[in-house]
Order: C-alpha cells, then structure tokens, then sequence
C-alpha cells in the first residue's frame, strides 16, 4: 500500500475522491484492467469489451502512465487556460481550498505532481500572490483570498469538464480496480530496493 501521505497528497490536492478518479481514467484504465486480471483481482462483472491494444502494448505501463500524464496537462492547459491558470496553479490553488498550508505542508502536498519536473511550489505561490489569489498570514501559512476562491470556483467548471471527458464509459468498478493495482504498483516499488 503506498504511504498514508503520499495518498492522502493525492486526495488533499485534488480536494475529493472523485477528482483523483477523473484525472487517472481513459488510457489507464484499459491498460491496468487487463493486469488487474493477470494480478488476480477478482471481477464481479464483465467489464464492456474494449478494443485489445497491439500486441506487447499492455506490459508497458510507463509508456501508458506517461501518455496519461501528457493527455491530461494538455486538456488542464486548454481548459484551464480559459480562466487564466495553468495546472500547478490549479493543484496549488486546490491544495489550499482544503485550509491555510504553511510552506512545507504545502510543498508536501504537491511533490506527487511537480517533483518529477523539479519544478518549484514556491513560485506558483508567489506567482498566484501577486495576482492576489494566495496570502500568506502572520505565521507564514497561505490561504486562498476571496478572489482566488472565486477564480479556484471557476476553474472548478472546466476541471468537471475534464472529469466528464476523461470518466466517459468508465465504471465505478472499474476505476476501483484499476486505483487497487496502481496502488499495488507503487508500493511494490517504494518497497523495492533497486
């Protein structure tokens, strides 16, 4: 299982559950189903059948990550360009509509989505400053002022959007089963010493 603050990242950034489950749909899913089976998960029902990937395709599971991880920051960069943001501010923005972070706590809930980029937390928050979305408070914790609540609400929309487009015919079964082996994946890998 993956450490409690890895998922509890995942879920704090993308402020509910469902969030999450929008974000890690559509290629994903017709790739882990297929190794949820082989994994010896159990299925309570058919899934719909799905078009098999070509051959040796389903064993790739960085390729298919990545190419999830592409689809969505391109569809966050079209549709939350609309309102003005970019993906970073929209995870920032999100992680602070759960309360006021401090920096560490902050940067903690985003190092899932930006530690790979070595990108910094500290300049979309300075960034997102500036345009008067984020304060930081005496004791140094950053909140969302009212006009980022306002801009983080409008964003919301477009992030539904994105949620709808990516759910389409994606039952709750199998998002379950697919998060199940993910989460089996990673932890077989942060167990790993390699």
């Amino acid at each position: 299982m993956p450490s409690d603050n890895y998922l509890l990242s995942v879920i704090y950034v993308m402020g509910e559950p469902m969030n999450a489950r929008s974000l890690l749909l559509g290629a994903a899913t017709l790739l882990l189903i297929p190794l949820a089976a082989a994994c010896g998960e159990p299925a309570a029902a058919e899934p719909a059948p799905v078009e098999p990937a070509p051959a040796g395709e389903n064993r790739l599971i960085g390729h298919q990550v990545k190419r999830l991880d592409q689809l969505i920051e391109l569809a966050f960069d079209r549709r939350l360009s609309e309102a003005g943001l970019s993906r970073r501010d929209w995870q920032t923005l999100n992680a602070l509509a759960a309360g006021p972070a401090g920096a560490t706590e902050l940067t903690d809930a985003l190092r899932p989505f930006w530690e790979v980029e070595n990108e910094d937390p500290h300049e979309v928050v300075a960034a997102l400053s500036e345009r008067g979305w984020v304060s930081q408070d005496t004791e140094g914790r950053f909140a969302l002022t009212e006009a980022g609540r306002t801009i983080r609400m409008t964003a919301a929309d477009s992030v539904a959007r994105i949620r709808d487009l990516s759910s389409a015919g994606v039952s709750d079964q199998e998002f379950t089963q697919m998060m199940n082996v993910m989460a089996r994946i990673i932890d077989n890998l942060e167990q790993a010493t390699i």
